[in-house]
């Protein structure tokens, strides 16, 4: 099956990298590289995930840095099993629906000192190197460090999120202290207050946020500001090791995240797709129709059953019967997404085949904005996505209804895929595509990441050139091929024995490998 010529030809082409042993595919370039490096000097895929993760929050600071959240789903080749790290933060203790009412508001405000929850990344990968993890932890921080002093390209990404806060951020000291403000694309830039913090983290570990002065900086900080987080509320997080969501799909294993994120959607989704004996050609108007049903019911019931397990039960099982799925099938949603956010996704394969497969975020664009200007950690706002009722209603030490997820897939117990992307609510639309591109429909890995998407904000679809739109009534916009529809990363385990990691088209980041 083909691709539209728009594909084919529009636009710059990135190669994937193919290798007999390792690599990673990650948003920036100088990420990739130092991940690639762990993996040279002899360390295993999760030992090159800690570094290119902090990477990560070094070059793109404005989509998953040290103020943000952490999930990863890893393949251990050990034991053939799927493990799964949830380190997205909860709610400070003493933000509650009371406290907003005494405040004059009617929710979480999107951004400023009441938005962020606490930050999980740190914790997160501390908790992953334990595990799984073969260095040294502060080898494994050094080359970021070094990467920070010498200074490091501001990506295209980097540069058009300043641009796009530079408005808000006028009177913010913190911020301004922190970032570069006029940065060129591919420019040599610094962030020193984040060097430094980089620096604690290297020698102290995660301690130095959670327990230390960079932690007692950012409470005090944000509290200055009128915020509630208190040092009680980061002394006593701790990430989460969980089960994996799994379900059946064509001869594929689909591993998705499990609550409090959205990965059963993804789940739900596929589910009844696989009863649909023809859901249309792969860029035709009927699949965009058929699909679209299928969104519908999945996001209602995810907004009516889905939330953080320790405070409310959530139905598994229900949720993914086939049975129950297609009794609601014809209903049709008032789900409300938000599509805009900022989040980077990664995935790392070393020679012996173990898998990380990872995403962190801030949510926007630098998330609350509020950023300590001593230590440079700009924290997320990712409690602005709790509700003020339903499963996802806001409580103290509650993590909010999540985003972000990650898919490790394998078949006959053997992994094939990992992959995963920037979307935001849109998430499990984007790994729905990504999964039927390449089952379904034939398509390559490469194929499947780069091929023209079409995703829906409830109030209407938004449609990259490429697909049949004659005759398509429901509301909708088209948008040049590439858009700006998330930016993914995939690896693929090919017959021959080789790997392939290839990074979107729609992004600045490379596969590299070994």
């Amino acid at each position: 099956m083909s691709l539209p010529i728009s594909v084919k030809s529009g636009g710059a082409v990135k190669p994937p990298w193919i290798t007999e042993l390792g690599g990673v595919s990650s948003e920036h370039p100088v990420a990739s590289r130092l991940g690639v490096d762990v993996l040279n000097l002899g360390g295993n895929a999760i030992d090159a995930a800690i570094t290119t993760s902090l990477a990560l929050a070094l070059t793109q600071p404005h989509l998953g840095g040290l103020g943000g959240d952490f999930f990863a789903m890893v393949y251990s080749a050990k034991d053939g099993r799927v493990y799964f790290l949830n380190a997205s933060g909860w709610a400070p203790r003493r933000l509650s629906k009371e406290l907003l009412a005494q405040r004059g508001l009617s929710a979480v405000p999107l951004k400023g000192p009441l938005s962020p929850v606490v930050p999980g990344l740190l914790a997160g990968l501390h908790a992953l190197w334990r595990r799984f993890g073969s260095a040294e932890w502060a080898s494994l921080v050094r080359p970021v460090v070094e990467t920070a002093r010498k200074g490091f390209p501001a990506s295209p990404s980097f540069t058009r999120a300043i641009n796009a806060v530079i408005g808000e951020v006028k009177d913010n000291e913190g911020f301004r202290r922190t970032y570069p403000l006029t940065p060129r694309p591919w420019s040599l830039i610094r962030i020193e207050p984040l060097t430094k913090t980089l620096e604690l983290v290297m020698e102290h570990g995660p301690d130095i946020l959670y327990r230390g002065e960079v932690g007692q900086a950012l409470v005090e900080y944000v509290q200055s500001m009128g915020g509630v987080m208190e040092m009680d509320d980061l002394r006593e997080y701790e990430p989460e090791w969980r089960d994996p969501l799994s379900a059946e799909y064509r001869g594929f294993t689909i591993y998705e995240s499990p609550p409090n994120t959205q990965g059963i959607t993804t789940l739900m989704i596929l589910k009844i797709l696989e009863t649909i004996k023809d859901a249309g050609e792969v860029f035709s108007r009927r699949r965009i129709e058929t699909y679209l049903g299928v969104y519908r019911i999945a996001y209602e019931l995810r907004d009516k059953y889905v939330g953080d397990p320790r405070f409310v039960e959530v139905p598994v099982n229900k949720l993914l019967d086939v049975g129950f799925l297609l009794s609601e099938y014809s209903t049709r949603s008032r789900t409300q997404l938000r599509g805009s956010g900022d989040t980077t996704y990664f995935v790392v394969v070393d020679k012996e085949g173990n898998i990380v497969s990872a995403i962190q975020s801030l949510y926007h664009h630098f998330g609350s904005l509020i950023t300590e200007p001593r230590y440079g950690i700009t924290l997320n706002n990712r409690a602005s996505d709790f509700s003020m009722d339903g499963p996802n209603i806001l409580m103290p030490r509650k993590r909010p209804l999540h985003t972000l997820s990650t898919v490790i897939i394998t078949k006959e117990e053997e992994p094939k895929y990992a992959l995963g992307t920037s979307g935001a609510h849109f998430r499990p639309q984007q790994h729905t595509l990504f999964i039927t591109n390449m089952v379904d429909y034939g398509l390559s890995p490469v194929e499947a990441i780069d091929a023209p998407r079409f995703l829906w904000d409830r109030k209407s679809l938004i449609i990259e050139d490429g697909f049949e739109v004659a005759g398509l009534t429901e509301p909708h916009q088209v948008v040049r091929y590439p858009g700006s529809t998330g930016v993914a990363s995939i690896l693929a385990f090919m017959d021959d024995g080789r790997r392939l990691l290839h990074a979107d088209i729609r992004g600045d980041g490379l596969a590299l490998g070994q």
